[in-house]
Protein backbone atom coordinates (compact mmCIF):
# COMPACT_ATOMS: atom_id res chain seq x y z
CA UNK A 1 0.00 0.00 0.00
CA UNK A 2 1.20 3.48 -0.91
CA UNK A 3 0.40 6.47 1.31
CA UNK A 4 -0.23 10.12 0.54
CA UNK A 5 -0.45 13.36 2.47
CA UNK A 6 -4.03 14.36 3.29
CA UNK A 7 -3.85 18.06 2.56
CA UNK A 8 -3.17 20.52 5.33
CA UNK A 9 -3.88 17.92 8.04
CA UNK A 10 -0.55 16.26 7.34
CA UNK A 11 -2.13 12.82 7.80
CA UNK A 12 -0.49 10.00 5.87
CA UNK A 13 -3.44 8.10 4.42
CA UNK A 14 -3.66 4.98 2.30
CA UNK A 15 -4.16 6.09 -1.28
CA UNK A 16 -6.94 3.51 -1.55
CA UNK A 17 -9.55 4.23 1.09
CA UNK A 18 -12.58 2.12 1.95
CA UNK A 19 -16.01 3.62 1.37
CA UNK A 20 -18.82 2.08 3.37
CA UNK A 21 -21.77 2.26 0.99
CA UNK A 22 -21.94 -1.52 0.46
CA UNK A 23 -20.80 -3.11 3.72
CA UNK A 24 -24.17 -4.89 3.85
CA UNK A 25 -23.89 -6.23 0.27
CA UNK A 26 -25.34 -5.11 -3.04
CA UNK A 27 -29.13 -4.56 -3.07
CA UNK A 28 -29.70 -7.42 -5.48
CA UNK A 29 -27.90 -9.83 -3.13
CA UNK A 30 -30.11 -9.24 -0.13
CA UNK A 31 -29.11 -7.73 3.21
CA UNK A 32 -25.92 -9.23 4.62
CA UNK A 33 -25.26 -9.52 8.37
CA UNK A 34 -23.03 -7.03 10.15
CA UNK A 35 -20.33 -9.72 10.33
CA UNK A 36 -20.09 -9.66 6.52
CA UNK A 37 -19.07 -5.99 6.48
CA UNK A 38 -16.83 -6.44 9.50
CA UNK A 39 -14.79 -9.00 7.57
CA UNK A 40 -14.32 -6.53 4.70
CA UNK A 41 -13.06 -3.87 7.13
CA UNK A 42 -10.76 -6.32 8.92
CA UNK A 43 -9.24 -7.39 5.62
CA UNK A 44 -8.78 -3.74 4.66
CA UNK A 45 -6.77 -3.16 7.82
CA UNK A 46 -4.63 -6.22 7.04
CA UNK A 47 -3.92 -4.77 3.58
CA UNK A 48 -2.81 -1.40 4.96
CA UNK A 49 -5.98 0.63 4.42
CA UNK A 50 -6.17 3.28 7.12
CA UNK A 51 -8.95 5.58 5.87
CA UNK A 52 -12.64 4.68 6.21
CA UNK A 53 -15.52 6.77 4.89
CA UNK A 54 -19.14 6.23 5.86
CA UNK A 55 -22.43 8.08 6.28
CA UNK A 56 -25.76 7.62 8.08
CA UNK A 57 -27.37 7.35 4.64
CA UNK A 58 -25.58 4.08 3.87
CA UNK A 59 -28.03 1.39 4.93
CA UNK A 60 -29.70 3.91 7.24
CA UNK A 61 -26.84 3.60 9.70
CA UNK A 62 -25.85 -0.01 9.06
CA UNK A 63 -22.52 1.03 7.52
CA UNK A 64 -21.65 3.00 10.65
CA UNK A 65 -22.63 0.00 12.78
CA UNK A 66 -20.21 -2.20 10.82
CA UNK A 67 -17.35 0.23 11.40
CA UNK A 68 -18.30 0.57 15.04
CA UNK A 69 -17.82 -3.17 15.51
CA UNK A 70 -14.86 -3.63 13.18
CA UNK A 71 -12.73 -0.75 14.47
CA UNK A 72 -13.44 -1.21 18.16
CA UNK A 73 -10.17 -1.91 19.90
CA UNK A 74 -8.05 -1.34 16.79
CA UNK A 75 -4.80 0.26 17.92
CA UNK A 76 -3.17 0.83 14.51
CA UNK A 77 -3.44 4.48 13.41
CA UNK A 78 -6.49 4.97 11.21
CA UNK A 79 -8.87 7.74 10.18
CA UNK A 80 -12.65 7.62 10.30
CA UNK A 81 -14.89 9.98 8.37
CA UNK A 82 -18.67 10.27 8.43
CA UNK A 83 -21.21 12.81 7.24
CA UNK A 84 -24.18 14.93 8.28
CA UNK A 85 -27.17 16.35 6.45
CA UNK A 86 -29.20 13.32 5.46
CA UNK A 87 -30.29 11.53 8.62
CA UNK A 88 -32.55 11.48 10.63
CA UNK A 89 -34.24 13.81 8.12
CA UNK A 90 -33.19 13.81 4.45
CA UNK A 91 -31.43 16.95 3.24
CA UNK A 92 -31.94 18.80 6.51
CA UNK A 93 -28.93 20.96 7.34
CA UNK A 94 -30.33 22.79 10.38
CA UNK A 95 -28.53 22.81 13.70
CA UNK A 96 -30.84 20.55 15.72
CA UNK A 97 -31.08 17.91 13.02
CA UNK A 98 -27.33 17.88 12.45
CA UNK A 99 -26.67 17.43 16.14
CA UNK A 100 -29.26 14.65 16.47
CA UNK A 101 -27.87 12.88 13.46
CA UNK A 102 -24.26 13.23 14.54
CA UNK A 103 -24.92 12.02 18.08
CA UNK A 104 -26.68 8.97 16.63
CA UNK A 105 -23.66 8.38 14.38
CA UNK A 106 -21.28 8.43 17.34
CA UNK A 107 -23.37 5.78 19.07
CA UNK A 108 -23.36 3.54 16.00
CA UNK A 109 -19.62 4.10 15.53
CA UNK A 110 -19.00 3.31 19.23
CA UNK A 111 -16.73 6.29 19.73
CA UNK A 112 -16.81 9.76 21.22
CA UNK A 113 -15.29 11.61 18.27
CA UNK A 114 -14.50 11.26 14.57
CA UNK A 115 -11.47 12.34 12.61
CA UNK A 116 -13.39 13.98 9.77
CA UNK A 117 -16.99 15.21 9.70
CA UNK A 118 -18.32 16.10 6.26
CA UNK A 119 -21.35 17.85 4.81
CA UNK A 120 -23.17 15.21 2.78
CA UNK A 121 -24.23 16.33 -0.71
CA UNK A 122 -23.46 20.02 -0.42
CA UNK A 123 -25.65 20.82 -3.44
CA UNK A 124 -28.71 19.78 -1.44
CA UNK A 125 -27.76 22.26 1.28
CA UNK A 126 -26.92 25.08 -1.13
CA UNK A 127 -25.13 28.24 -0.14
CA UNK A 128 -27.67 29.22 2.52
CA UNK A 129 -27.77 25.72 3.97
CA UNK A 130 -24.01 25.81 4.38
CA UNK A 131 -23.39 29.39 5.45
CA UNK A 132 -26.73 30.51 6.92
CA UNK A 133 -27.19 31.15 10.63
CA UNK A 134 -27.90 27.94 12.51
CA UNK A 135 -27.07 25.86 9.47
CA UNK A 136 -24.37 23.38 8.50
CA UNK A 137 -21.03 25.20 8.79
CA UNK A 138 -21.90 27.04 11.98
CA UNK A 139 -23.03 23.75 13.55
CA UNK A 140 -19.98 21.82 12.37
CA UNK A 141 -17.67 24.46 13.82
CA UNK A 142 -19.53 24.10 17.10
CA UNK A 143 -19.06 20.33 17.01
CA UNK A 144 -15.39 20.79 16.18
CA UNK A 145 -14.90 23.31 19.00
CA UNK A 146 -16.25 20.72 21.44
CA UNK A 147 -13.59 18.26 20.29
CA UNK A 148 -16.05 15.83 18.72
CA UNK A 149 -14.60 16.14 15.20
CA UNK A 150 -10.96 16.89 14.49
CA UNK A 151 -11.50 18.23 10.97
CA UNK A 152 -14.32 19.20 8.61
CA UNK A 153 -14.91 18.21 4.99
CA UNK A 154 -17.23 18.86 2.07
CA UNK A 155 -18.81 16.34 -0.30
CA UNK A 156 -21.03 16.63 -3.35
CA UNK A 157 -21.37 16.79 -7.10
CA UNK A 158 -21.94 20.51 -7.74
CA UNK A 159 -18.38 21.44 -8.63
CA UNK A 160 -18.98 25.16 -8.93
CA UNK A 161 -20.71 25.37 -5.55
CA UNK A 162 -17.98 23.43 -3.80
CA UNK A 163 -15.23 25.45 -5.47
CA UNK A 164 -16.91 28.67 -4.35
CA UNK A 165 -17.31 27.34 -0.81
CA UNK A 166 -13.60 26.52 -0.66
CA UNK A 167 -12.78 30.03 -1.83
CA UNK A 168 -15.09 31.52 0.82
CA UNK A 169 -13.83 29.71 3.92
CA UNK A 170 -10.78 27.81 5.11
CA UNK A 171 -12.86 25.68 7.50
CA UNK A 172 -12.73 22.58 5.30
CA UNK A 173 -9.64 20.41 4.99
CA UNK A 174 -11.03 18.02 2.38
CA UNK A 175 -13.42 17.80 -0.53
CA UNK A 176 -15.01 14.64 -1.94
CA UNK A 177 -16.63 14.35 -5.33
CA UNK A 178 -18.18 11.34 -7.07
CA UNK A 179 -18.80 10.48 -10.72
CA UNK A 180 -17.08 13.72 -11.76
CA UNK A 181 -13.52 12.50 -12.27
CA UNK A 182 -12.86 9.13 -13.87
CA UNK A 183 -12.13 7.56 -17.25
CA UNK A 184 -15.44 8.86 -18.61
CA UNK A 185 -15.46 12.42 -17.31
CA UNK A 186 -12.88 14.92 -16.13
CA UNK A 187 -15.21 17.70 -14.99
CA UNK A 188 -13.70 17.86 -11.51
CA UNK A 189 -10.18 17.88 -12.93
CA UNK A 190 -10.98 21.10 -14.75
CA UNK A 191 -12.67 23.01 -11.94
CA UNK A 192 -12.67 21.58 -8.41
CA UNK A 193 -9.28 19.87 -8.29
CA UNK A 194 -7.23 23.00 -9.12
CA UNK A 195 -9.20 25.09 -6.60
CA UNK A 196 -8.64 22.55 -3.82
CA UNK A 197 -5.00 21.88 -4.67
CA UNK A 198 -4.15 25.59 -4.58
CA UNK A 199 -5.48 25.69 -1.02
CA UNK A 200 -3.82 22.46 0.14
CA UNK A 201 -7.21 20.83 0.58
CA UNK A 202 -7.25 17.04 0.39
CA UNK A 203 -9.07 15.72 -2.68
CA UNK A 204 -11.06 12.49 -2.36
CA UNK A 205 -12.11 10.78 -5.59
CA UNK A 206 -15.17 8.64 -4.91
CA UNK A 207 -16.93 6.22 -7.23
CA UNK A 208 -13.88 5.75 -9.48
CA UNK A 209 -15.80 3.20 -11.57
CA UNK A 210 -18.63 5.70 -12.23
CA UNK A 211 -21.12 3.89 -9.99
CA UNK A 212 -20.09 0.59 -11.53
CA UNK A 213 -20.52 1.54 -15.19
CA UNK A 214 -16.78 0.87 -15.60
CA UNK A 215 -17.02 -2.33 -13.61
CA UNK A 216 -19.39 -5.06 -12.53
CA UNK A 217 -22.58 -3.07 -13.17
CA UNK A 218 -21.75 -2.14 -16.76
CA UNK A 219 -24.40 -4.31 -18.42
CA UNK A 220 -26.98 -3.70 -15.70
CA UNK A 221 -26.84 0.08 -16.13
CA UNK A 222 -26.81 -0.15 -19.92
CA UNK A 223 -29.87 -2.41 -19.88
CA UNK A 224 -31.89 0.28 -18.11
CA UNK A 225 -30.27 3.25 -19.85
CA UNK A 226 -28.55 4.75 -16.83
CA UNK A 227 -25.72 7.14 -17.81
CA UNK A 228 -26.80 6.76 -21.46
CA UNK A 229 -25.05 10.00 -22.40
CA UNK A 230 -21.71 8.30 -21.64
CA UNK A 231 -22.09 5.09 -23.65
CA UNK A 232 -20.34 6.37 -26.78
CA UNK A 233 -17.46 7.68 -24.70
CA UNK A 234 -17.32 4.41 -22.81
CA UNK A 235 -17.02 2.43 -26.03
CA UNK A 236 -14.19 4.69 -27.22
CA UNK A 237 -12.37 4.25 -23.91
CA UNK A 238 -12.83 0.48 -23.99
CA UNK A 239 -11.44 0.31 -27.52
CA UNK A 240 -8.53 2.58 -26.60
CA UNK A 241 -7.57 0.45 -23.61
CA UNK A 242 -8.22 -2.95 -25.18
CA UNK A 243 -4.51 -3.66 -25.64
CA UNK A 244 -3.53 -2.74 -22.07
CA UNK A 245 -2.36 -5.53 -19.75
CA UNK A 246 -4.95 -4.68 -17.08
CA UNK A 247 -8.75 -4.61 -17.14
CA UNK A 248 -10.88 -1.45 -17.14
CA UNK A 249 -11.62 -1.36 -13.37
CA UNK A 250 -7.91 -1.53 -12.52
CA UNK A 251 -7.05 1.06 -15.15
CA UNK A 252 -9.79 3.34 -13.80
CA UNK A 253 -8.17 3.29 -10.36
CA UNK A 254 -4.69 3.67 -11.78
CA UNK A 255 -5.82 6.63 -13.88
CA UNK A 256 -6.89 8.56 -10.78
CA UNK A 257 -3.83 7.54 -8.78
CA UNK A 258 -1.72 8.96 -11.60
CA UNK A 259 -2.86 12.45 -10.53
CA UNK A 260 -0.59 13.41 -7.60
CA UNK A 261 -3.15 15.96 -6.41
CA UNK A 262 -5.56 13.17 -5.47
CA UNK A 263 -5.17 12.23 -1.81
CA UNK A 264 -7.45 9.19 -1.75
CA UNK A 265 -9.36 7.07 -4.22
CA UNK A 266 -12.32 5.53 -2.41
CA UNK A 267 -13.20 1.94 -3.17
CA UNK A 268 -16.84 1.14 -2.43
CA UNK A 269 -15.98 -2.55 -2.11
CA UNK A 270 -18.91 -4.87 -1.46
CA UNK A 271 -16.77 -7.92 -0.80
CA UNK A 272 -13.29 -8.96 0.25
CA UNK A 273 -12.53 -9.90 -3.36
CA UNK A 274 -13.49 -6.44 -4.63
CA UNK A 275 -11.40 -4.85 -1.89
CA UNK A 276 -8.34 -6.94 -2.68
CA UNK A 277 -8.63 -6.12 -6.38
CA UNK A 278 -8.75 -2.39 -5.64
CA UNK A 279 -5.88 -2.41 -3.14
CA UNK A 280 -3.65 -4.35 -5.53
CA UNK A 281 -3.50 -1.28 -7.79
CA UNK A 282 -1.66 0.67 -5.07
CA UNK A 283 1.78 -0.39 -6.21
CA UNK A 284 3.41 2.89 -7.22
CA UNK A 285 2.91 2.35 -10.97
CA UNK A 286 1.06 5.04 -12.90
CA UNK A 287 -0.28 5.53 -16.40
CA UNK A 288 2.02 7.32 -18.81
CA UNK A 289 1.30 10.97 -19.63
CA UNK A 290 0.80 9.90 -23.24
CA UNK A 291 -1.90 7.38 -22.34
CA UNK A 292 -3.60 9.86 -20.02
CA UNK A 293 -3.72 12.39 -22.84
CA UNK A 294 -5.25 9.80 -25.16
CA UNK A 295 -7.88 8.89 -22.55
CA UNK A 296 -8.84 12.50 -21.98
CA UNK A 297 -9.03 13.17 -25.72
CA UNK A 298 -11.16 10.12 -26.53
Amino acid sequence: MQYRRFGKTGWQVSEIGLGGAWFYGRPEEGLKPVSYGVRVVERALELGVNYFDTAPLYGRGRSEEVLGVALQGVTEPHYLATKVGYYPEPFDYTRDTIWRGFEASLKRLKRDRVDLLQIHEAEMAGWEGIFGKGRALETLLEIQAQGLAQHLGLTGSDLTLMSNVLRETDAFVSVLTFCKYDLLTQEAKQELVPTAAERDIAIIAASPLHAGLLGARRDEWRNIGRFAELYEKQERIEALLADQPEDIPRLALRYLLSDPRISIVLSGAASVAELEAAVSVSDGAYLSPELIERIESA
